[in-house]
């Protein structure tokens, strides 16, 4: 066998493992990495999870655009109740000229006003009723925006927590490697001392482990890289001490919901269609809400008043002009906009148009579901095949690898046949575990499609 075929299949375990950085658990409040560790600096993939949960900055801001929503309730409630005012008023007024039979003192006065007033709104063509109603949806659909924030973050975390696992195992397969080459070496360097073998051999052999050693380098590598990568995710400052346990067995095999069940739970519980089905809601609003402002308005209005006029001067009979007067009101007013150039019509045709938006969204996404879950599943199923058959072909690799290293030290085999049968096993652990990390991301991706991004 040539020596550049046999490095091409020892390379095999080296695989580079690609994140898909797509922008696709309850709010815990800030947690930090000490809190979790309690002490032993080893994290699980739910530690993974809810370090995520509690201090991801996008998850703090959803939580704060919630409290606003709320706030906007509230504000929108306020409308139903009465409100209140008070005034007061001083005048000082001054003659400066005057002509004609009129005495002008008496334009000399000072006037103190107060008044407390009452006003009720009882009729505003459910424009009230409609505010209050989009504000609820509004909030509504913050915390279905915040749950989808959630599962993309939680699909993240494991789509780089498996591919972590996946990397510390082919340090694994890379460690058991080496061991079988540097026996292999000191093998033929035995038989070299014998003359039972030519050098080439030996250089042949001593090639092939130092290359692995630099690729062994790279997947180790990999794993710091992956680490770090977690540590971001979890918004926590790296610390290479801490260690990850867990392995490619978190989602266990037998997946047996079928595209038709799995789409139908998409339907029922992905946030992000549940955050569309309230938009609509709040489009619908706007739609009343710009039909309210062709009905008239009607408040009732109740108040009290205290006026008093002081006057500089008496009468030309002697007697004082002064007076105080103190009285309430009540009353109902009717005010109806009856043109408004056009706006509420306007605004109502943008709101429908939005209604039509929103469908083609909720369209979008269920075609995207209904595609994705079908992919996922034929992965999930290939994993599957590929995991029984490599476990398989494990075995038989290290069976065939102790015969061939047996026949070479009986001097039966060569160095090329005992290093080919290196190769078996290698290529056989890399498409076992290849496939074990397969298995795990399509069930990743099937429940984040489902709208299960959390459990099992």
């Amino acid at each position: 066998m040539k020596l550049s075929k046999i490095f091409s299949y020892l390379f095999i375990f080296v695989i580079s493992i690609s994140i898909n950085s797509s922008s696709h658990l309850s709010f815990y409040g800030y947690l930090s990495l000490n809190d979790a560790l309690a002490g032993e600096k080893v994290l699980s993939l739910n530690d993974c999870l809810k370090l995520g949960m509690a201090n991801n900055p996008k998850l703090t801001s959803a939580k704060l655009m919630i409290d606003a929503a709320q706030e906007d309730i509230n504000a929108a409630k306020a409308d139903f109740l009465p409100s209140v005012s008070a005034g007061a008023n001083y005048n000082n007024i001054k003659s400066i000229d005057a002509s004609g039979p009129t005495d002008s003192d008496y334009i000399d006065q000072q006037n103190t006003n107060y008044n407390i007033g009452v006003s009720q709104v009882l009729y505003a063509g459910n424009r009230l009723i409609n505010s209050r109603d989009r504000a609820v949806e509004r909030k509504k659909m913050y915390i279905e925006e915040k749950a989808y924030t959630q599962a993309e973050l939680a699909y993240q975390i494991k789509q780089v927590y498996f591919q972590l696992m996946k990397a510390k195992q082919d340090v694994e397969i890379g460690v058991d490697t080496i061991k079988r080459l540097e026996a292999d070496v000191k093998s033929a360097k035995a038989f070299y001392e014998k003359e039972m073998t030519p050098y080439a051999k030996v250089l042949q052999a001593e090639v092939a482990l130092a290359d692995i050693k630099q690729q062994f380098s790279k997947v180790k590598n990999t794993v710091d890289r992956k680490k770090s990568e977690l540590f971001v995710l979890m918004n926590q400052p790296f610390d290479s001490s801490v260690t990850f346990s867990g392995g490619l067995d978190y989602y266990s095999q037998g997946f047996t919901m079928t595209s038709e069940q799995c789409l139908a739970k998409a339907i029922d519980t992905r946030p992000d269609l549940k955050s569309l089905a309230h938009q609509m809601v709040m489009v619908e609003k706007d739609v009343e809400l710009a039909k309210g402002k062709y009905y008239p308005l009607m408040r009732l209005n109740t108040g009290y008043y205290d006026q008093d006029k002081d006057y500089d001067s008496l009468s030309t009979l002697g007697t004082s002009m002064d007076q105080r007067n103190t009285y309430w009101s009540a009353g109902v007013n009717l005010s109806w906009n009856l043109f408004d150039g056009g706006r509420g019509w306007y605004e109502k045709r943008r709101s429908q148009i939005d209604m039509k938006r929103i469908n083609e969204q909720v369209k979008e996404i269920k075609s995207k579901l209904e595609a994705g879950i079908v992919t996922a599943l034929m992965s999930l199923s290939e994993a599957e095949e590929r995991i029984e058959a490599t476990s398989d072909s494990i075995t038989a690799s290290k069976e065939y690898y102790d015969m061939e290293n047996k026949r070479f030290q009986a001097g039966i085999a060569t160095v090329s046949e005992v290093l080919d049968a290196q190769v078996s096993v290698t290529r056989a652990e890399v498409s076992y575990n290849q496939a074990l990390l397969d298995y795990q991301l399509a069930r990743a991706e099937l429940d984040f499609m489902t709208g299960n991004s959390i459990g099992k």
